[in-house]
């Protein structure tokens, strides 16, 4: 085990806090959502695609249609969760867009136990359960159920679903494939969604400001290689209910941002919220570790 899979759970961290950005540049950015969608992949794939054809050439040749047909799919339910988010972030508050968005661990935990009828522990749940109430208490519990918000605020709850269901889809695939080849098969699956719905819906390739290439830049650089790449990688290393739980910390980090640019200044209840969410987040880490710890003595028959 090198340095990197040692430290994979800080390297989500950092992952969650690059993430945090991409409210505040999809704000900035003056483009639909699907524009918003193709720039961030158009920029972010080549950095992959050289390093998968420089190095992994023989694994990429060796991926079966399958497994193919896997990355496919979780690059369907990738671009889905960005332009429903994309969406979000132009019809509400970046506080309420990324705590609706950040409820996917519950649909993971809902979909794992459920149908794979997988285990976890109680106080793991514990800790899910008060890290995502504390977020919902970031907005001080006043979403608007009226007019513009409230479609945000639908949209952000699909986002939600469609982020669980991608990284279930990477947590299989990652087992199976190099992870740089799976994260160039799945980017590129995203990217020819969003191509085909430029094509179809006729939204403009060019036009765009100098300050929107440059946020959109900085959207790919930041936040895809930054934060969906590095979770990706992690996908193979740590369970997806740890990483879309301390994804939750996003809303902290973003919604700090928002205060700063924007002057969206936090309540007393979204301050709370956000002690509620950090600690919530620090006692499923801690709960998560035991678990795994018991599940490797486990199979070592201890």
């Amino acid at each position: 085990m090198n340095v990197f899979e040692r430290n994979a759970k800080k390297v989500v961290v950092m992952g969650a806090v690059a993430a945090s950005f991409s409210a505040i540049f999809i704000r900035l950015v003056d483009a639909d959502p699907i524009a918003i969608g193709f720039y961030r992949l158009t920029l972010a794939l080549p950095f992959f695609a050289v390093a998968v054809f420089l190095w992994h050439r023989q694994e990429l040749w060796s991926i079966t249609k399958k497994q193919l047909l896997g990355c496919m799919l979780g690059g369907l339910f990738l671009a889905a969760h960005f332009f429903t988010w994309f969406t979000a972030i132009g019809h509400t508050t970046v506080a309420s867009a990324v705590v609706l968005c950040s409820t996917h661990p519950i649909i993971i935990l809902l979909i794992t136990s459920l149908f794979f009828r997988e285990k976890t522990t109680g106080k793991a749940v514990i800790g899910v359960m008060v890290a995502l109430a504390g977020a919902a208490i970031i907005t001080g519990g006043d979403y608007s159920f009226a007019g513009d918000a409230i479609f945000g605020d639908i949209m952000a709850a699909l986002g939600a679903l469609f982020m669980a269901l991608y990284f279930l889809v990477g947590r299989r695939m990652r087992k199976e494939i190099n992870a740089t080849v799976y994260v160039f098969l799945i980017f590129t699956g995203c990217w020819i969604v969003f191509l085909i719905g430029m094509v179809a819906t006729g939204t403009p390739f060019m036009g765009y400001s100098g300050a929107d290439y440059l946020y959109l830049f900085a959207l790919a650089i930041i936040c895809q290689i930054g934060a969906h790449a590095v979770f990706n990688w992690c996908l193979g290393h740590v369970s997806p209910l740890y990483i879309s739980t301390i994804e939750t910390g996003e809303a902290i980090f973003a919604s700090t941002l928002a205060v700063i640019l924007f002057a969206e200044i936090p309540t007393l209840w979204q301050i709370i919220g956000g002690a509620i969410t950090i600690c919530g987040l620090l006692y499923y880490n801690y709960h998560d570790i035991d678990h795994q710890k018991e599940e490797i003595q486990d199979r070592a028959g201890y």
